[in-house]
């Protein structure tokens, strides 16, 4: 499996990502891939 990324972002990889809604931490068993802006 590829994942495209867009220039300007990276992927990384977390145990959590937060809920858009209630803000709280969601944890996992496996990672979530997510992308995120590229700041340097």
């Amino acid at each position: 499996m590829s994942i495209e990324v867009p220039p300007g972002k990276k992927l990384i990889f977390r145990k959590w990502r937060t809920c858009p809604v209630t803000g709280k931490r969601i944890y996992a068993k496996t990672v979530f891939p997510m992308l995120v802006d590229d700041v340097r």
